[in-house]
């Protein structure tokens, strides 16, 4: 039997693909892929944005943990003395990083030097590696938080958004009601109450003395820091290191009333806590 040739559309002179589908997205279907991608980038990014700043957390709790280690070892080679804290009131604040009054040894030597609410010194790193602690530390990067910034120029990093509690071996007592650490051995409070660190809020920071006033049960001095999704990171005298939310409304808003202070919010449980924790009264 004869077999016939079969005939293709190329045998006609058709041009290939000729009545064929073309392979491809529609213009409804690539949007309904847009939309789609959209929705998971809207569902992941709060997300990736709680992750992050778990992350600036636990860099900015490593910092503290750090520093408290800085600290006790200084106290441990200096028979229990706790590094003194210079108050900007009291005149002595450094200007200078290098001026011999304030070196190791001399009279107003400090944990840290100078005063971060002014230019030039928020950057000068002779401020922080002139410090009492800084020996123990080899390092300027944990004398901050990955977050904070100054508020006054927001291109500007300070250098330092730490703070020690006042009346850790503060080099004036606040209040003579209260008691002023100068030894570990003398501090009145459980270890792992004693507060030593602390965030300080970017709207009171300036020299390394934070402190609170217990005799002032409604008022905060300084503020403490919420860059964490409201909470600050702060550091004890066993050595470890928490972080705390605030729910005070004041604190969350940075207000600071430089002395005199600012009202703690009615019957918020913030402002107690912390004081508890940064010093007691006198024996009577």
């Amino acid at each position: 039997m004869k077999k016939h040739p079969v005939t293709t559309a190329a045998s006609h002179g058709a041009k290939p693909g000729k009545g064929r589908r073309r392979k491809g997205f529609t213009l409804i279907e690539l949007l309904v892929v847009i939309a789609i991608i959209a929705i998971l980038a809207a569902m992941l990014l709060p997300a990736l944005a709680r992750a992050k700043a778990r992350a600036q957390l636990a860099t900015c709790l490593n910092n503290m943990k750090q520093l408290q280690l800085g600290w006790l070892m200084y106290c441990d080679e200096n028979n229990s003395k706790i590094p003194q804290n210079i108050a900007s009131d009291t005149g002595h604040t450094a200007s200078n990083p290098l001026d011999p009054q304030f070196q190791p040894g001399a009279p107003y030597a400090s944990w840290v030097l100078g005063d971060v609410s002014v230019a030039p010194s928020w950057t000068n790193d002779l401020m922080l590696t002139h410090g009492l602690i800084f020996p123990y530390l080899n390092s300027v990067g944990v004398y901050k938080c990955p977050t904070a910034k100054n508020p006054k120029d927001p291109v500007v990093i300070r250098n330092r958004s730490y703070s020690m509690n006042g009346w850790m071996d503060g080099i004036n007592a606040w209040n003579a009601q209260c008691m002023n650490f100068a030894k570990v051995s003398q501090i009145s409070l459980p270890p792992t109450d004693a507060l030593v660190f602390i965030e300080e809020n970017p709207a009171s920071i300036n020299d390394g003395y934070w402190i609170q006033d217990p005799t002032k049960t409604g008022t905060w001095i300084d503020s403490p820091a919420h860059y964490h999704n409201n909470a600050g990171a702060m550091s004890f005298a066993d050595g470890h290191a928490e972080s705390r939310r605030w729910t005070d409304a004041n604190v969350l808003a940075d207000k600071f009333g430089a002395q005199n202070g600012f009202a703690a919010g009615p019957g918020n449980p913030d402002l107690p806590w912390v004081q508890q924790r940064c010093t007691a009264l006198m024996p009577r």
